[in-house]
């Protein structure tokens, strides 16, 4: 399984249409009193060129972010210069090392269907504007835990401040039998290493957190290689390979939950940049994540949920929930708490626009 850190490409694309659709909430909640309809689960961030080298180096052409979508303009319309300047400051809270010029932003905003409009707009209980499939398994496996914390580990600020890198990070994980390995890379400041000594320094570094993070998590020895594509050393301006070496999208990346698992049972539906009140491919996924963690409250080890919408009905109706634990539960409790959990919607709305979930 596999973890990209939030500098990594397809994660600031998460992350910028995310912002996206928080800030419409958030406007259309204060401009209008309710949601409205919107979504802008369309990002790609085209990389751009740089040139780097051991101290620093210099942007030759800017990275570009375009986020698109669709949103109901008909009340309270969004100011579109205001949102790029807020994508723009949410982007450099994620690229902090990232120069004024390193890239640009474009909104794309286009009126919203007729005929999935008024399934949101307006109503007491939005109705599903797609009919979509979500899929949560909880908890984490042994391994997913150890790819998750290892990834979280490079990116913490203590360890940022000793060791130079960006937070554009990954990091595979792969069991045989007893065996464990890890593959990380690791995007090295280009301007905090004055030579290949210190960028080997750097990256041994990554390699034995990494590999005493695993250890301790796993209670055994894992190997961990770093930086491997190459033997030219991987230097960014920025902290991510988005300046020069790789383009980001939407849903390429971690999936809900923070890991792409595929050896798990897994819808591949983003969750990033869509409605959090009616696009069942985001508010279903947390329905099933809040269902998973009470039917582990109720003595449930590991929790499969699969909930399925169908397109016009309400949130609160949703056509198929299939729930999977590895022992029974007393009859009646899964479909009792599945009722309750459904049924929560308005405070899961507010959880999803706060960023109470890990959608990515």
């Amino acid at each position: 399984m596999e973890r990209r850190g939030p500098g990594h490409p397809d994660s600031l694309a998460d992350a910028a249409a995310e912002e996206l659709a928080n800030l419409l909430a958030r406007h259309f909640l204060a401009g209008a009193g309710h949601l409205r309809h919107f979504n802008v689960e369309k990002a790609l961030f085209a990389s751009g060129s740089v040139e780097v080298g051991f101290g620093g180096g210099r942007v030759i052409r800017p990275a570009r972010l375009v986020v698109a979508g669709k949103v109901d303009l008909r009340v309270a319309p969004p100011d579109l210069s205001r949102l790029e300047a807020d994508l723009v400051a949410a982007l450099h809270r994620l690229l902090p090392a990232a120069d004024e010029d390193a890239f640009g932003v474009e909104v794309w905003l286009s009126p919203s269907s007729v005929d999935l409009a008024p399934l949101v707009s307006g109503r007491a209980v939005p109705r599903a504007n797609d009919t979509s499939l979500a899929v949560v398994s909880w908890p984490r496996s042994p391994l997913e835990e150890a790819v998750h914390t290892v990834s979280d580990a490079f990116v913490a600020s203590e360890f940022r401040d000793t060791v130079p890198i960006g937070p554009d990070v990954k990091v595979m994980g792969r069991r045989v039998g007893d065996e464990v390995g890890m593959t990380a890379a690791a995007a090295v400041l280009a301007e905090e290493v004055a030579g290949l000594g210190d960028y080997e320094a750097a990256v041994d570094a990554v390699a034995a957190e990494a590999s005493r993070v695993a250890s301790e998590l796993l209670s055994r020895p894992v190997e961990v290689v770093v930086n491997q594509a190459s033997d030219v050393p991987y230097l960014t301006l920025s902290g991510s390979s988005v300046e020069a070496g790789d383009d980001g999208q939407v849903g390429r990346g971690n999936r809900f939950g923070g890991l792409i698992t595929p050896h798990r049972p897994m819808s591949m539906e983003a969750c990033a940049g869509k409605h959090p009140a009616a696009h069942v491919g985001k508010v279903y996924h947390a329905a099933a994540f809040d269902l998973a963690q009470a039917l582990l409250e109720v003595g449930a080890e590991e929790v499969t949920v699969m909930m399925l919408s169908r397109i016009g009905a309400a949130v609160t109706d949703p056509d198929t929930v299939v729930v999977q634990t590895v022992q029974p539960l007393p009859d009646g409790l899964v479909a009792e708490l599945a009722h309750t959990v459904v049924a929560d919607w308005e405070a899961r709305t507010r959880r999803l626009i706060d960023g109470c979930y890990e959608l990515f």
